[in-house]
């Protein structure tokens, strides 16, 4: 469900001017970092999709671990003086019994990597996901809630919630 957001997964070199946007990479595959996608305020991108996330096919332990790798591999690709990631949920296929498996996600950022958020981007929101949201900004304090943005109704794809993000005012550091 974790991809890290890269213009290239191969192929690309100096002399490369025809980069492709929009693929992914799964974080052990390690692309070049030329080839990283990040805001226009330097934050590294990953793109979370719901409709691809089993998280009941993992213990606990391993749902943790996996966060936690993601996350390190978010760090890993900070530049100069970054130290915040952006993180582009696609909620096309959210469930409500993911709901734990989120509180225990957000509690590993809380505990392992408190102040990395520099924006949480939902697109493609179900309309009930207000409700939701009454149930989960609780398990947040004020400064991370403040880092999560519901994009409008027509920005549901990559490249519209890139330009969203690039016109906002995000912090990129220090943590």
């Amino acid at each position: 469900a974790w991809v890290a957001l890269t213009t290239t997964t191969r192929g690309l070199d100096s002399s490369d001017n025809d980069v492709k946007y929009n693929n992914f990479d799964i974080p052990h595959n390690c692309p070049p970092f030329a080839t990283w996608r990040t805001t226009r305020h330097g934050l590294p991108i990953t793109y979370f999709r719901c409709w691809m996330w089993k998280p009941d096919d993992a213990s606990s332990a391993e749902l943790e671990k996996h966060v936690a790798y993601h996350v390190h591999h978010l760090i890993r690709r900070m530049r100069g003086n970054v130290s915040r990631m952006c993180v582009i949920f696609d909620m096309w296929g959210f469930e409500s019994w993911m709901l734990p498996y989120i509180h225990r996600a957000i509690n590993v950022l809380r505990m392992h990597h408190p102040g990395r958020a520099g924006a949480m981007c939902f697109i493609n929101v179900p309309g009930y996901f207000t409700a939701v949201w009454k149930v989960i900004s609780p398990w947040l304090d004020d400064e991370i809630r403040s880092k999560v943005f519901f994009a409008p109704k027509e920005v549901d794809d990559l490249e519209k919630v890139m330009k969203y993000l690039n016109k906002m005012n995000l912090k990129s550091g220090p943590v």
